[in-house]
């Protein structure tokens, strides 16, 4: 087997994975997202500090295919990974 360089190395672990976010197909590089990355991904840009985001996530990664995604959390995706990101105004 030739001798690959770091690089190339690095180009062939890395992966682009298709997941999709309130019906919408969407692409990222990260095998683990954050949640506000998820919420960045379904509602861009910045927000009103009255608005609260509730995400819930389908065909993770095991051992929690589904779940609820916490401020602060993170899931481990793969190809198909589905969320539902709602928001809401504080009462």
């Amino acid at each position: 087997m030739p001798d690959i360089g770091i690089a190339d190395q690095d180009q062939q672990v890395r992966r682009r994975y298709t997941i999709i976010v309130n019906t919408r197909q969407k692409t990222t590089d990260d095998r683990e997202l954050t949640f506000a990355q998820v919420v960045d991904l379904a509602f861009p840009g910045a927000h009103d500090t009255e608005v609260v985001f509730t995400v819930t996530y389908h065909r993770a990664v095991a051992p929690q295919r589904n779940g609820n995604l916490s401020e602060g959390g993170t899931v481990t995706i793969k190809d198909g990974t589905a969320f539902d990101v709602t928001r809401t105004r504080r009462s």
